[in-house]
């Protein structure tokens, strides 16, 4: 069934590779990363305004703010902290916090964080199987949770927390570990969605407070609505091919920004590809009846 809404443009500039956006409920902006341009970027919807937040030498694949505000940034160089106080600008050097072992070919691609503040984080390689979701928690060494995956994507929890989501792009499925809380363990998995060629690759999820997964096709030109038993009830056309990510924003957490990328096209200033089809580097954002869940902020 596909939904009957307004998709629309923020207008931001395009993006090589949009991904991971969050909504910073305590300033009511929206913050995203540009992988390959090495940026993150800030939309405050209020005033209608638009800028990079930083920019620097590192690929931010995912990032989380903590509880005073400052960036945990996870790159293609390790995990840094990255300082948003009074005196930070947009070129701040991040304080490095501590390595994480990776192939030459190996990058951060996607993170989320629990309700510990402990930071789930997975890695994709470009040319073969060997991704890892990483557990990072403060004071400790990264800890394996997952490894030989194809393409570590988007991950989310369920409402009543017993159950953590983790998305191979690779293979297209979305899987459920069960979840406890007070070690962060993961274990028992179950593939709940596998997706359809013509929906395309899933890619960045979140949930609603109605325990359904919003997932983002990339190269599906949508975004699919999922029960927690994997099963599609709603499909979002998207007026891009790559929709990368998705994340409930807004005064309400009622708005569904998506975010959106041109990799793989040869105009990367129109985001498109050789036959002229728009890939996407907008994100664009849709208001809904149903409302999402607040990120947590990572403890670090």
């Amino acid at each position: 069934m596909q939904l009957a809404v307004k998709v629309q443009s923020i207008h931001n500039p395009i993006c090589h590779l949009a991904e991971c956006p969050i909504w910073n409920y305590r300033e009511k902006k929206l913050y995203w990363t540009d992988i390959l341009e090495k940026r993150i970027w800030k939309y405050d919807p209020h005033r209608g305004t638009i800028e990079v937040e930083w920019e620097g030498d590192l690929m931010v694949g995912g990032f989380a703010f903590t509880k005073s505000n400052d960036v945990v940034l996870c790159t293609h160089k390790g995990v840094y902290l990255l300082s948003r106080q009074p005196s930070a600008n947009h070129d701040s050097v991040p304080k490095f916090l501590f390595d994480v072992p990776m192939a030459d070919d190996e990058r951060f691609n996607d993170i989320t964080t629990d309700p510990r503040g402990r930071i789930f984080a997975g890695t994709l390689t470009e040319k073969r199987k060997g991704g890892i979701l990483y557990k990072l928690e403060q004071h400790k060494l990264p800890l394996a949770v997952i490894e030989d995956i194809g393409t570590s994507n988007g991950m989310t929890f369920s409402l009543d927390l017993k159950h953590f989501y983790h998305t191979d792009s690779h293979a297209r499925t979305i899987t459920s570990y069960d979840y406890d809380i007070e070690t962060g363990n993961i274990k028992n998995p179950l593939v709940i969605y596998q997706g359809l060629k013509e929906n395309g690759v899933p890619d960045g999820i979140t949930i609603d407070m109605e325990g359904y997964i919003w997932v983002a096709c990339w190269r599906g030109a949508k975004v699919v609505r999922i029960d927690p038993n994997g099963s599609v009830v709603k499909e979002l056309p998207i007026p891009a091919v790559q929709p990368s990510s998705v994340i409930f924003g807004g005064e309400s957490m009622n708005e569904l920004y998506i975010t959106s990328a041109c990799q793989g096209g040869v105009d990367l200033k129109r985001g498109l590809d050789e036959q002229g089809r728009y890939l996407g580097g907008e994100v664009f954002r849709i208001n809904l009846d149903v409302n999402g869940r607040k990120e947590w902020p990572a403890d670090f």
